[in-house]
């Protein structure tokens, strides 16, 4: 869901009719993110993922009957969507669909700021009679019974790796073991379009010896509410892109430069480590 409201909310904004559909049954579904979702507009465009894109064609042929209320769709999955997702053929999924239009105003701006939110949804006979938004969740889970539909969604941190090699590799390593999303970017374009993004539960570390990509990406994430920017590199590196900044008029002061605690790390992955317990230090004393 949090991957789709920009999307979202631009095309409720642009009036825009656009249907949103997510997972019900995420147990069912090995290394399945509960908060993934995807939403389609008018001639099937699709904007997000949800279950790797395999029952892509069974949610188009949903909006094309342009439904004027949410529902749960029950489906079984074919070998060949089955194959797609990892399951067995015949396993049994529920998803809500809908238009996104019919769900709470306020919720899209919510999942925008990747803030933790609760829906209820009351249920007959499948179909959709209301919905509100409920109190703030401290965990993701979905409670689905006749009559009631409740989504817990809570966003996960991401950190953004800009750069590559072993450093950028073993930092990816430590931040999934952690459970945190990696956005990994070797183009400069596609790292600033998503530092531009970041929200206050996440990172972005930068590395590599071009300063005018790192400089571009670092500038990018000062202007987000990421809580933690790291620059990892030596102190010449550092004075480099500090001066390219400043050049432009941008104020440092929250880069950690050079990334990480100092425990006289020497390896990559004892450098990833330290960066990985700076970012959870900085985020949770906020």
């Amino acid at each position: 869901m949090y991957k789709i409201a920009l999307s979202v909310n631009a095309c409720l904004r642009g009036g825009t009719r656009v249907d949103v559909a997510w997972c019900l049954t995420p147990e069912q579904v090995p290394r399945f993110d509960a908060t993934d979702a995807v939403a389609v507009t008018p001639g099937g465009g699709r904007l997000g993922s949800l279950l790797d894109g395999a029952i892509d064609s069974r949610l188009v042929e949903l909006s094309l009957l342009e439904a004027s209320e949410g529902r749960v769709v029950d489906i079984e999955l074919n070998e060949i969507e089955a194959a797609a997702i990892g399951v067995e053929p015949g396993t049994a999924l529920s998803l809500f669909f809908g238009p996104a239009d019919t769900l709470p105003e306020d919720l899209w701006p919510l999942l925008l700021n990747r803030s933790p939110v609760t829906l209820e949804v009351t249920l007959d006979g499948g179909r959709a009679t209301s919905s509100r938004l409920g109190e703030t969740p401290a965990s993701t889970r979905i409670v689905h019974t006749d009559d009631r539909l409740v989504c817990e969604w809570c966003p996960t941190p991401t950190v953004l790796i800009y750069g590559g090699g072993p450093m950028a590799h073993a930092l990816a390593q430590a931040a999934e073991f952690v459970g945190w999303n990696v956005e990994r970017s070797g183009g400069t374009e596609a790292a600033v379009a998503m530092a531009t993004s970041l929200s206050a539960i996440d990172g972005a570390v930068v590395m590599g010896h071009d300063t005018e990509g790192v400089g571009r990406v670092l500038q990018a994430a000062l202007g987000s509410g990421a809580c933690y920017i790291g620059s990892i590199g030596p102190a010449s590196l550092q004075e480099d892109r500090g001066d390219w900044l400043a050049y432009r008029g941008v104020d440092s002061g929250r880069v950690h430069g050079p990334a990480g605690f100092d425990i006289g790390a020497t390896s990559p992955e004892e450098v990833a480590l330290s960066v990985m317990v700076e970012m959870i230090a900085v985020r949770n004393a906020q």
